[in-house]
């Protein structure tokens, strides 16, 4: 990929570059002057993309210097050095921001909801099933392994979680059913600390996936990605400051959220244990998540 995207890009903008340094999916060069610039490919129409994010306000992307069927490229910005907690802080708030600039409404059919219901009362049952099946497993077996006994320690959390789940489901039908728009916004889905670049102006960059849905998307895919390594109690009231999620949009937030994924045991037992660690730390964090933000607010 990367040396067809120096061919096909890279040598039509700067048939002089030279000094690559090859990513996963880009390539930074250096031109004769020692200025230094990123090429990616070109998936999501990234001309389209910033057309769109100008006319909304939004101009936190790096400044475009070339761009064709095959990819594109930008100026290189050096990226200053920021503690980390920072960094995240600031993704957050500049992704409220996006969801700011760019939310509309669009009309929304009983259907709509219903699929969304039915694909997630599946997910539900479907993982209900696999624990439960899994825990009958594991009780009839005359010894348990570290990570089957860690398990069925904290399997209550898991089957609360997955009830929990299936009531918030039912309360978000109810109340999905009875609007007849939902709100949209432009999402960047890609969130991550290293996709900021701190500088003069931050600047947000690897927009190949970005896609119009539902606000709550995001913040659902940076939490699942870094919830142990961040206090998401602040980070979450720091985005609903500049763009609060609707009561629908809460409700739906949560129980994705609440979903646990399903463990996949191998024959490691060290990483068995280590996996069930994981999952049993997700869901005491994300419930704290919920009580620390909603359930005071249903309390009032």
């Amino acid at each position: 990929m990367n040396n067809s995207l120096i061919r096909g890009v890279i040598k039509k903008q700067c048939p002089t570059a030279s000094r690559y340094e090859l990513t996963h999916n880009a390539v930074i060069y250096t031109d004769k002057t020692g200025n230094k610039y990123v090429a990616k490919r070109n998936t999501n129409n990234i001309i389209s993309l910033y057309n769109y994010l100008n006319s909304r306000g939004f101009g936190y992307v790096p400044r475009l210097n070339y761009c064709n069927n095959e990819g594109y490229v930008y100026d290189y910005v050096e990226d200053n050095v920021t503690p980390t907690e920072q960094r995240v802080s600031d993704l957050v708030k500049m992704d409220a921001l996006l969801h700011n600039k760019t939310a509309y409404y669009k009309d929304m059919t009983i259907d709509e909801v219903k699929e969304i219901y039915e694909k997630l009362n599946a997910k539900i049952t479907n993982t209900f099933n696999y624990y439960d099946d899994l825990m009958t497993m594991i009780e009839n077996k005359i010894f348990m392994s570290p990570s089957e006994y860690l398990l069925a320690r904290n399997c209550s959390s898991i089957f609360s979680c997955l009830n929990f789940c299936k009531k918030e489901l039912d309360d978000w039908y109810d109340l999905a059913s009875t609007k007849n728009r939902k709100r949209i916004v432009l999402l960047h889905n890609n969130l991550s600390p290293e996709h900021l670049i701190r500088a003069q102006d931050n600047i947000l960059i690897s927009w190949d996936k970005a896609t119009y849905d539902l606000p709550i998307y995001d913040f659902i895919k940076l939490y699942k990605n870094n919830y142990d390594k961040y206090d998401f109690n602040v980070l979450y009231k720091e985005y609903s400051n500049k763009f609060p999620f609707l009561e629908e949009e809460k409700k739906l937030f949560y129980i994705i959220l609440f979903i646990p994924k399903k463990l996949e045991f191998t024959n490691f037992e060290f990483e068995n244990t280590i996996n069930v660690g994981k999952l049993c730390n997700y869901l005491y964090t994300t419930d704290h998540l919920f009580m620390e933000n909603e359930a005071k607010e249903t309390e009032k």
